[in-house]
Parts: C-alpha cells; sequence; structure tokens
C-alpha cells in the first residue's frame, strides 16, 4: 500500500564525534543518521503511534540467532508477542527496511519471507518509507498472502496471544536487611562475586540498587569536564573489554556531552575473576561506553581490591593499571599525565581517588556525594579512554614506521 512515513516523527537528533545521531527509542542508543535509517526510525514511530505496538514487543536490527536460528543475519525490525501457554516471547512480524529509492522487488521480497519462515512469524512487511508491503502466512498454502495494509498490534494478535505485561521492581533492600539479614547475598553469583567479603558487599549492593532503581534520577547540567544531558535509566547491554571478556546485564545509562560529542556512558555492577585464578570471584563496577556499532568497558573498578572501609566511610581508588587491546598495558605515567592535565582533582599520591560514600543510609544518585562519585567515575573513565586511543595512535605509528 502507498503510506509515506514523511509525516512520522523522528527521535531527537544528537551530534556524536561531528556526525548527527537519532536517540533510538528501542534500543536507546545514539544511531548515525542514514536514508536506511530514518525509515527504521519512522517505521518504528508508525509502529508504536499508529499500530498500538507496545514499545517493549519491538526489536530493533535482531539476530535471527536470538530466536534459535543458525544466522549471522539480521532483520531490520521484528514486533514479538508473548504466548501465556509457556511463557515464552516469539516473533510475530519481521519487517524489512530499505532506503528510499531502493527497489522493494523480488530480492528484497525473497530476503523477508526467508527470514520471516525462518523465525516462523504471522506476518512480513518491507518499506521503503513511501510504500509499505504487508503480508500475513496462509497455513492452508503454506505461503505468505498479500494484505491491503497492515493490521493493527490487537489484530495481529488475534486474540491467540496476549501482550507481556512489564515486570514491577520489588521494594528496594533497607539497609539493615542488606546487612543485618544478609540479603546481598541474594545478589551473590549473579551480580555480587561469590568471594566478596561482607564488609564490600554490603556497600556493594547499596550501590547496586541505587543505580537499578530510577526513582532518584541524577542532576542534568555541567559536570567539569562533561555535560549531563539526560539520566536514560535502566538499559540491557553487553559490553567487552580489553581481554576479550563479556559482560551483559542491566547497567544505568546516562546521555552525555564531552568535547561536542555526544555519548552513552553506562553503569553497572558484575562478578569478575582471571582467567589465572578463576576460582575466585570479586565485584567490579563496571564503566562502559558506546560507540555506533561497538561497545567497550572504559574502566573496570574491582571493588574488592579498590574499595577502602573505615567504619561506614567507603572510600574507592583506583590504581591507574589498564589494558589496552592487543597492545598490551598502558603506561601509569602517561596517563597520569592525561587525568592531571584534564581532570586533576582526583590524582591521589600514586592512585586516583573516586569518590567517599558514607554506608549508613540508602544510597540516591540525587545526593550531593552520590553525585559527586557518578561525576570522578564518568570522567575517569572518559579521560582513560582517549589515553587507551592515544596508546593505539602510538602503537599504529610504530607499526607503520618499521
Amino acid at each position: 500500500m502507498k503510506y509515506n512515513f514523511s509525516d512520522e516523527s523522528l527521535p531527537e537528533i544528537f551530534i556524536r564525534n561531528g556526525r548527527k545521531c537519532y536517540l533510538d527509542p528501542v534500543r536507546k542508543r545514539l544511531i548515525f543518521v542514514t536514508p536506511e535509517e530514518t525509515v527504521r526510525q519512522q517505521t518504528i514511530h508508525y509502529l508504536i503511534d499508529k499500530l498500538h505496538v507496545p514499545e517493549n514487543m519491538i526489536r530493533v536490527e535482531e539476530h535471527l540467532s536470538h530466536y534459535g536460528i543458525r544466522s549471522k543475519k539480521r532483520a531490520d525490525i521484528i514486533i514479538e508477542r508473548y504466548e501465556k501457554a509457556d511463557h515464552t516471547i516469539r516473533p510475530l512480524t519481521l519487517i524489512e527496511c530499505k532506503a528510499p529509492g531502493v527497489l522493494l522487488g523480488e530480492k528484497t521480497a525473497e530476503q523477508m519471507f526467508i527470514y520471516a519462515d525462518l523465525i516462523g512469524c504471522d506476518y512480513a512487511a518491507m518499506t521503503d518509507g513511501r510504500e509499505l508491503f504487508c503480508y500475513y502466512y496462509d497455513k492452508e498454502s503454506e505461503s505468505y498472502k498479500s494484505l491491503r495494509d497492515m493490521p493493527s498490534y490487537q489484530e495481529q494478535l488475534g486474540g491467540r496471544y496476549s501482550e507481556e505485561t512489564a515486570a514491577t521492581m520489588p521494594p528496594r533492600l533497607e539497609l539493615a536487611e542488606i546487612d543485618s539479614k544478609d540479603k546481598w547475598k541474594e545478589y551473590g553469583g549473579a551480580d555480587i562475586g561469590l568471594n566478596t567479603p561482607k564488609r564490600i558487599a554490603v556497600p556493594a549492593v547499596n550501590l547496586w540498587e541505587a543505580l537499578l532503581y530510577t526513582e532518584h534520577k541524577i542532576r542534568t547540567g555541567e559536570y567539569g569536564i562533561f555535560r549531563m544531558i539526560r539520566d536514560c535509566g535502566i538499559r540491557l547491554l553487553s559490553y567487552g573489554n580489553a581481554s576479550g571478556g563479556g559482560f551483559a546485564g542491566p547497567y544505568r545509562s546516562f546521555l552525555i556531552e564531552y568535547k561536542n560529542s555526544t555519548e552513552f556512558v553506562s553503569l553497572g555492577i558484575s562478578p569478575y575473576f582471571t582467567y589465572a585464578h578463576p576460582e575466585i570471584e570479586k565485584t567490579m563496577l563496571c564503566v562502559g561506553i558506546d560507540n555506533e556499532k561497538t561497545t567497550h568497558h572504559a574502566l573496570q573498578l574491582v571493588l574488592d581490591d579498590n574499595v577502602v572501609v573505615a567504619g561506614t566511610k567507603c572510600i574507592f581508588y583506583h590504581s591507574g593499571k589498564m589494558a589496552v587491546g592487543k597492545i598490551g598495558s598502558g603506561r601509569l605515567d602517561e596517563l597520569r599525565l592525561f587525568v592531571e592535565e584534564q581532570y586533576p582533582e582526583i590524582a591521589d599520591g600514586s592512585r586516583y581517588n573516586l569518590g567517599t560514600l558514607v554506608n549508613d543510609h540508602l544510597w540516591n544518585l540525587d545526593e550531593a556525594d552520590m553525585e559527586k562519585f557518578v561525576e570522578n567515575v564518568i570522567s575517569y573513565a572518559l579521560v582513560r579512554d582517549e589515553y587507551r586511543e592515544f596508546v593505539k595512535n602510538k602503537y599504529t605509528r610504530v607499526t607503520l614506521d618499521e
């Protein structure tokens, strides 16, 4: 059918590394503006605003392998359904998006039908932002039949399935529950390392719940070397580190502006162990930074080794050690020069003081001490990332000279 998506709203645009980016409402990521991405974003808004598809039932650029298919291919958009019978999420509709001017011909249709059939979709659609072709799977003929228009989400469900209701967070633990009743152990193995001592685990859980519970948001505005644009709440992310490890789960994400570039910086808590001693599981604060296509940890602060507990005071330090991909380790003296030039207030002798939190109450992000702690951690991670790029560029120049 003819449908001009130019009337559909588009998400906010930010500048990252000199390029325009959409703030994707589903992926909660900055995505470079391209003609195809514009169609994808307009389609997302059409699904949400016109067809009333719940945002949490939309997947964007999803790998088909997510649905148990041995394939490296990805679909532009997948609408999902929740089946009560076995409490599973299953694909309902697959949509392929093309840039205006790209022919919606047999090749595109074949790709769409193959993908939709592989993951068992009831509906399939393709669009270039000007036309929208929609099909449904007819079981009798075992083929996809053309539709006059695209049904609403409820019509697509056809009464056989129901929408997934968003899970509600349980009440936050009281500090006495975390400490004296040992509720911190409920996080053991999943978020808190099994070998993390109680004196570290209790404040770690307090910090983690301050990040997980979004009723309290951090102040927006200027923060020393960066500007806080928005507290984006919780995002489910997967970050890698220099040694090839992966850390997936919920992160508290912040949209910031740093040196005229918009960035996502995210904080999470995760168990940590080394390949040399896999039997010793510690707890770390992860600070991740998103790129357009990749994500990585700019800082992994192992709390067991870097938090000094004195009574109720918890002082967060870091030694400055860091890995730079396959190159090896960065030099402590070089990193110190970067920190002293850009964010000297955390320099403390041979280490970096990231802040002090008093563990006599539940921490929240809108408190002055927590606000300063988050500022220090993000600033330190940003400077470390700049130093990491400096080392990579220096290594590249040396390699070329050889």
